[in-house]
């Protein structure tokens, strides 16, 4: 078991290190296309967009 999984899925309670690896089980599991910024209330329909997003306006570096 790895004690590092944080992320869990609000649909079948399955638990990911990365945010990206839910949102990308998320897509294909359950059908969820929408990528909602944590630090605002705007939303993608593509993890790339978000991660574009993140980087130049919340200065998010991975």
């Amino acid at each position: 078991m790895n004690i590092f999984k944080k992320k869990k899925c609000d649909v079948c309670g399955r638990s990911y290190s990365k945010e990206e690896d839910l949102m990308n089980h998320k897509q294909t599991a359950h059908g969820d296309s929408r990528y909602d910024c944590k630090r605002c209330d705007r939303y993608f329909s593509s993890m790339e967009d978000m991660r574009t997003h993140l980087q130049r306006e919340h200065s998010y570096k991975n």
